[in-house]
């Protein structure tokens, strides 16, 4: 998988994103999947699916690889949030069909998300988010993309499930940049957003 961007965000938080070229049988070499890995692919039907999971995995292991990170194996917890085995470091991973993104960070929770601008967001936004996020939008695909790629991303930063998109999980525009906040029972706060071009595509971290 060719590397496509890098960059440290902050000193204790960094990202990359990969070009995903390699057809199954070679993810299938890079990987070299174990037991488990063997019982997951079995248990995905789409073999695009398949891929993100491989591409995923792989990617970890190279960016860990790279900052000189020991990797005691990937694992997902109850809510299905990936984590590091035995690791202090917190991940984040999404997947597109050309690209797959890992930020890695020692400062907290984070979230990735990428997203192409399609005009089908509109109707996803309009049901999921406020009146105030969406005059914030007005009619701009650009807007639009980066508002659900943040709530997607803030929504893998929490890591758990039965989350109301448009109740708990908000964008706001500061004078500083970007906010997103996050309201739920056992976790209130409020989180920075930051926003990179990735060719065609539209990539969100939250941290």
């Amino acid at each position: 998988m060719p590397l496509f961007f890098n960059k440290i965000l902050t000193e204790e938080i960094h990202f990359m994103v990969w070009n995903l070229t390699e057809t199954m049988d070679e993810l299938l070499e890079l990987v070299n999947p174990d037991e488990n890995d063997k019982e997951i692919l079995e248990s995905i039907s789409h073999e695009t699916k398949k891929k993100e999971y491989l591409a995923g995995k792989n990617a970890i292991a190279q960016m860990c690889l790279l900052e000189k990170i020991p990797i005691d194996g990937i694992e997902k917890d109850e809510h299905g949030k990936p984590f590091l085995r035995n690791s202090n470091y917190e991940i984040s991973v999404t997947h597109t069909l050309d690209y797959i993104g890992v930020v890695l960070s020692k400062a907290g929770a984070v979230g990735i998300d990428i997203e192409k601008p399609r005009h089908q967001i509109f109707k996803v936004i309009s049901r999921l988010c406020s009146k105030d996020e969406l005059d914030w939008v007005a009619e701009d695909i650009d807007k639009a993309t980066i508002l659900w790629s943040a709530k997607e991303a803030l929504y893998k930063l929490y890591g758990k499930r039965k989350v109301d998109f448009k109740e708990n999980l908000t964008l706001v525009e500061k004078p500083e940049g970007l906010v997103g906040r996050i309201k739920m029972p056992d976790y209130e706060a409020e989180h920075k957003v930051f926003v990179q071009k990735i060719a065609e595509y539209w990539l969100v971290i939250t941290y």
